[in-house]
């Protein structure tokens, strides 16, 4: 019969045996068979002779389902690798999960993602420079604790990565003008075109070419409380968190793929060379 053993084991099942029917010292047996006395001691301890099993039998989750889908869909969103998506978790939204388990419970990106325009310094050696933003509106029908029926705006240029997102419990056309003149003065970048995905804007006074798509979003329905899901909702609102966030991200930590810089930084050092 075949007998498997742990990588590192030192005695067989029948010197296991031996062990937990010998009535001498654990010193004389460790002496004798050449092993520790805290192996004689594990073995005498235990009734089987095998090894246990070092997968654990139950996996305790420590992520809540909507959790799982927020990680998921801000990786997809912001492209960060899963060292800076561990730091906007723990940091930014307050979720206390360790590297390991935040691995576990990120899906294999979409195809959409793994095809993914070039970004930062392979993005400007192949000629590709920003100058575009893309505009998202998503409802979201929250907790009537949280607000209800509330709309999220956000933008993202594609080339760093830089982030703008504000929170609003209603949206006219005039609120998304003011929101896009908003943006473009905060973007550090020389921004000539913008792409709107479910919704129009007016840029009265600017020289900048709109390209609208007409993508509509399904409200995303949020049953519980946010602060059951995102922990720093419970200290400060949602909408300023959100604006933290933006700011945690395009200033707090250098990424690699920008040749060391901030996405704030990456984009003003762009326009001072221009």
């Amino acid at each position: 019969m075949e007998i498997k053993l742990h990588a590192n084991a030192t005695t067989t099942p029948r010197i296991r045996r031996y062990l937990q029917q010998s009535d001498k010292s654990d010193r004389e047996l460790a002496t004798e068979l050449g092993i520790s006395v805290t192996t004689v001691r594990r073995w005498r301890n235990r009734e089987q002779v095998s090894d246990n099993h070092t997968t654990p039998k139950l996996i305790h989750k420590a992520m809540r389902q909507e959790q799982v889908l927020l990680v998921n869909h801000l990786r997809d969103t912001t492209g960060a690798p899963l060292d800076e998506l561990l730091l906007l978790v723990n940091e930014g939204l307050g979720i206390a999960v360790s590297r390991a388990t935040l691995n576990r419970y990120l899906k294999p990106a979409s195809a959409k993602t793994r095809n993914a325009p070039l970004q930062g310094t392979k993005a400007l050696k192949a000629g590709i420079v920003p100058r575009q933003l893309a505009l998202h509106h998503q409802p979201l029908s929250l907790h009537m604790d949280d607000g209800g029926e509330q709309h999220l705006l956000w933008a993202r240029e594609p080339v760093s990565g830089w982030l703008y997102a504000r929170l609003y419990a209603g949206v006219s056309p005039q609120l998304l003008t003011n929101w896009a003149l908003a943006l473009l003065d905060a973007c550090p970048a020389d921004i000539q075109s913008l792409e709107t995905f479910g919704f129009e804007v007016a840029l009265p006074g600017r020289d900048i070419a709109v390209k609208a798509h007409a993508a509509k979003h399904n409200a995303v329905q949020v049953a519980v409380p946010l602060g059951e899901i995102i922990p720093r909702v419970n200290v400060e609102p949602a909408g300023q968190l959100l604006i933290q966030m933006c700011d945690f991200y395009n200033r707090g930590k250098t990424q690699k793929k920008l040749g060391d810089c901030t996405p704030q930084a990456f984009l003003e050092t762009l326009r001072r060379k221009d």
